[in-house]
């Protein structure tokens, strides 16, 4: 149950404002040994000049109305520095595990990180486009009840969710996808519903940048405007009709980590 409580936390939109389930009960009364991090330290490549300019980054754990959570744990409802990676999987024995991403800081360039995403399988769901809960839906009703749950599969970060843009940049189709622990990538359980199926991606290389707060936000949205202009920036390639989120975090709890990606055009495994 915990572990579908905070999938569901990571996957909710609007609504998880108002939500208080099973992980709020159990770390209200915690106790959170806060560390202050610089901004390189929290995001891991160096910010271009003048970005960093347009918006602001708070780093204590701030409710809605600027005033301190009870315990620095909950309630980040302004934007913060992101969770370093290296504090999310950090015992994959005990919970959710993480793919073997390559990271690269990207240096000579600024304004975003390099990462490998290796060959692997996929448990991916399509999402109604025309719900406003559709990620959350096809997370919950689709990829758990009907796939995760039955077969007892390890939760493992992140929650990937692609979308197709239009050639307006507007997003047309979305999936989310979720990638298949190693004891299952050579024989994954066979999918009894059309509407779980599992794909093998190609290694892929993406462009990224890490985002302290929620997908609704329109800061992460302009996470990806950022992100394009420094790919740009860099000479580099990436396609335009295409752009995905990585979600490595509980929804509304703690500090939290979104990813921005665009996908580079050309790279050969």
């Amino acid at each position: 149950m915990f572990k579908l409580l905070a999938v569901l936390a990571l996957v909710s939109a609007s609504v998880a404002h108002r939500y208080k389930g099973g992980h709020y009960r159990q770390t209200k009364n915690a106790t959170y040994d806060y560390q202050s991090l610089t901004w390189d330290e929290a995001h891991e490549y160096e910010e271009c000049d003048g970005f960093v300019d347009s918006y602001d980054e708070q780093d204590e754990g701030v409710g809605k109305d600027g005033a301190e959570a009870l315990n620095d744990m909950h309630h980040f409802m302004s934007r913060h520095h992101p969770k370093r990676m290296e504090d999310i999987c950090i015992d994959v024995e005990a919970g959710p595990v993480c793919p073997d991403f390559h990271r690269d800081n990207s240096a000579g360039h600024c304004g975003f990180e390099t990462v490998i995403i290796p060959k692997g399988k996929w448990m991916v769901a399509d999402i109604d486009m025309a719900d406003e809960m559709g990620v959350r839906n096809a997370y919950k009703g689709k990829i758990f009840y009907k796939y995760r749950g039955p077969h007892k599969i390890r939760f493992v970060y992140p929650a990937m969710v692609k979308w197709q843009l239009n050639k307006n940049g507007e997003r047309v189709k979305g999936e989310i996808a979720m990638y298949l622990p190693a004891e299952h990538q050579s024989n994954p359980p066979k999918s009894e519903y059309n509407e779980v199926r599992i794909e093998e991606w190609d290694e892929t290389k993406v462009y990224l940048r890490p985002y302290g707060g929620y997908r609704d936000d329109a800061e992460f949205k302009q996470q990806f405007n950022l992100l394009r202009r420094a790919v740009d920036n860099a000479g580099l390639r990436y396609k335009d009709n295409e752009e995905w989120e990585a979600g490595y975090t509980y929804l509304r709890y703690g500090r939290q980590r979104i990813e921005a990606m665009v996908l580079d055009s050309s790279y050969k495994a």
